[in-house]
């Protein structure tokens, strides 16, 4: 007792000699924002080091950014817990997090905000996070997939660009060329065609393009196991079978971008989150990297699109805070801000022009233009139903296993834990 007595004491004297002591950081209410991506958080950074002065003596954010491939697993540990970060990057899994109740649900922010308009964002972005007839989360951004290619490869071997309109026919003759040409030269280390074999930048296009769609828009089927999502990705380890792409030793291994920039890959598919590093790469720098949208399948060549959004944390310590940065982050300055520096494509119409200012070393039409033919992500929000076919999926592509026995299979087991959800 007479420790605080005197503690008090001080306290009031030194008010008394000093005057009135202005907020100091230690009294500003903490906000953790949870992201993934590693290209994108120093443009955030930016967003956030203005968030926290126009906020200074109220409340200071800081990112936590945590890899792709540990992210989910991080973040389930610590939603239920009061260590949880406050806002969180979220996509397709939305239901998943919604269901077990570790969000906040925001229309009762959005309800009671006077300045926040529901439609400065692109409607389709909004209703992807809706979720049970609540909004869980404001939109960030959108994103495609493309092509990209090495100019300087193709110039090497004297094989012609891929061209507007090709289709998949016209993809195996170039990389039949270009692997013809590379094994006369002694080049075993390069490949014609390299992707990342995540479900986005890849298998999802060829599947939707071919009408087998992964998860079907009800989110209800599985169409991967029919004889024509098999001959799909039948097709894909063709590819790598006759060393036309790079095997899945090297892609499970190395990213694709980073065998492309580094000159050993003629042809990726690739993301629009990844634009950014073609842009600033070297050879994009030297004007050496053109760009078209993927080959057509059996029906369209269009991309699969997903996109971000700003989550808040149910058992966030701070959710007035939490609110505000999700409101800022989602503004049309930090937006803006995004899109020029080519980190995302905004889901405000009044920040996408910026995008296109962004990009003078590759073609951000074709970017632009893929986002608008774009068909929605095949997600069913509950990962853990479609783990059976993604690991069939691992298993085929690595040569381990026949491909249609082996995607049947998973795919049979995962429309069983999909029927299961939708009983």
């Amino acid at each position: 007792m007479v420790k605080k007595f005197l503690a008090a004491f001080f306290v009031s004297a030194l008010a008394l000699t000093l005057g009135p002591i202005a907020p100091s950081s230690a009294k500003e209410k903490e906000i953790t924002l949870a992201l993934w991506d590693e290209v994108q958080k120093p443009i955030i950074q930016q967003s956030i080091d203005k968030f926290n002065k126009k906020f200074k003596g109220k409340y200071k954010a800081s990112i936590a950014q945590t890899p792709w491939g540990e992210f989910w697993t991080k973040l389930d540990a610590t939603m239920p817990t009061r260590s949880t970060p406050d806002v969180t990057w979220m996509n397709v899994f939305l239901p998943k997090y919604a269901n077990g109740k570790v969000l906040e649900p925001l229309g009762p922010y959005i309800k009671k905000d006077k300045k926040l308009k529901m439609n400065q964002y692109v409607p389709g972005r909004v209703a992807a996070f809706n979720y049970n007839n609540e909004q869980w989360a404001l939109p960030k951004g959108m994103d495609a997939v493309f092509v990209a290619y090495n100019k300087e490869i193709f110039d090497k071997y004297k094989v012609s660009y891929p061209r507007a309109n090709w289709d998949r026919k016209s993809l195996q003759a170039i990389t039949k060329l270009l692997r013809t040409k590379m094994d006369a030269a002694g080049a075993t280390s390069e490949y014609p065609l390299a992707m990342e074999l995540d479900l986005q930048p890849s298998t999802a296009n060829f599947l939707a393009q071919d009408g087998a769609d992964f998860v079907t828009l009800d989110k209800k089927k599985t169409l991967a196991g029919t004889p024509t999502g098999i001959a799909t990705f039948q097709y894909v380890v063709d590819l790598m079978d006759s060393r036309r792409m790079a095997p899945y030793t090297v892609l499970s291994e190395t990213k694709a971008s980073d065998l492309f920039i580094s000159g050993k890959a003629a042809i990726i598919f690739v993301g629009s989150w990844k634009a950014k590093i073609l842009e600033n790469s070297s050879l994009g720098k030297a004007k050496k990297i053109g760009l078209v949208q993927q080959p057509k399948g059996k029906i369209h060549n269009y991309s699969v699109a997903g996109g971000l959004g700003y989550a808040m944390a149910k058992n966030s310590q701070n959710k007035a805070g939490a609110w505000e940065l999700i409101k800022y982050l989602t503004g049309r300055q930090s937006m803006t801000n995004e899109a020029l520096n080519g980190i995302e494509f905004p889901a405000r119409p009044d920040a996408q022009r910026a995008y296109a200012r962004g990009f003078e070393n590759i073609d951000p039409q074709v970017i632009l233009a893929a986002t608008r033919t774009a068909v929605p992500y095949p997600h069913n929000g509950n990962p853990a139903s479609l783990l059976p076919l993604q690991n069939a999926i691992a298993l085929a592509y690595s040569g381990k296993a026949p491909v249609a026995e082996t995607i049947r299979a998973g795919a049979a087991a995962t429309q069983k834990l999909i029927d299961e959800l939708n009983k």
